[in-house]
């Protein structure tokens, strides 16, 4: 196995410019991580990445726009357009194929990418994420919050409730100072531009149900006992029945971000996944 790598990658995207953090072996099996709403790429997926590299893969962890080291998105954007920047990404990258490891937003982006360039897909890691669109009075609801996060005036910052609604309980209470730092890193967001992030995955999203039969990659399904935004009944039950042979694992006392809120249980699961796949 040759030196690992560690550099940044600037990708020119229909998104606008995004930051690609390219790590561990570089002659390994590619995975490319998406994070979260609300999420740069190592607040949603930084505690996977070294147990990703003793499995010898590749990462590509990705800073979604206005996150991050990345350009704001300048307008609204659909789903479709987040797979085909991804599928930049890997060009970019020089990588023909990766395993797509997606948490919330970048869940629903892997699937986009499963469904439009399935030759591009060696595996899909799903973590709390859907294949749902939102019926209209959700919609209504996340269009008149994004009036509030552009205007800048949530009492308080948005990072303390956003990050209630994001972690259990549990996990605020076991990791005091990661709870605060993902805090932090929230209200630190460009507001703007996480108003069209939010509108354009919480709100305008499409659904890909009807579409998921036609997935062939082999797919981990990981939910959050806890999560409200995303119960795992009906959203990841949904991919894992929908998906042919996706494995569900619903990790216990774990609400929204499960990668960062039990990183050693969701470790394990996604190393047993990719091993045989590596």
């Amino acid at each position: 196995m040759t030196t690992p790598t560690f550099r940044s990658l600037y990708v020119p995207t229909t998104l606008g410019r995004l930051h690609v953090q390219d790590a561990g072996p570089a002659d390994g099996p590619v995975a490319l991580l998406w994070p979260s709403v609300f999420m740069d790429g190592e607040s949603s997926w930084g505690a996977q990445l070294s147990g990703l590299h003793a499995l010898g893969w590749r990462t590509l962890l990705v800073d979604p726009p206005g996150t991050g080291r990345s350009d704001s998105a300048s307008r609204l954007f659909t789903m479709e357009e987040c797979g085909d920047a991804a599928v930049q990404t890997l060009d970019v990258a020089d990588a023909d194929r990766a395993a797509l490891l997606g948490l919330s937003w970048g869940g629903i982006v892997a699937l986009r990418v499963a469904l439009t360039a399935p030759h591009r897909v060696s595996a899909l890691v799903l973590s709390n994420t859907t294949a749902r669109s939102v019926v209209f009075r959700e919609r209504l609801a996340v269009r008149l919050n994004t009036l509030l996060i552009r205007s800048g005036i949530v009492p308080g910052g948005l990072g303390r409730p956003v990050v209630s609604g994001m972690l259990s309980e549990h996990s605020r209470n076991e990791n005091p100072e990661f709870t605060t730092r993902l805090a932090q890193v929230v209200d630190a967001l460009d507001k703007a531009g996480l108003a069209r992030n939010v509108r354009s995955v919480l709100a305008d999203r499409s659904s890909v149900v009807d579409a998921l039969g036609r997935i062939t990659a082999p797919a981990l399904v990981i939910g959050g006992a806890e999560d409200r935004a995303l119960p795992p009944t009906p959203h990841s039950t949904e991919l894992a029945d929908r998906i042919a042979g996706a494995q569900l694992e619903v990790v216990p006392s774990v609400a929204h971000l499960a990668p960062r809120e039990a990183p050693t249980e969701v470790a394990a699961l996604i190393r047993k996944f990719l091993r045989p796949l590596g």
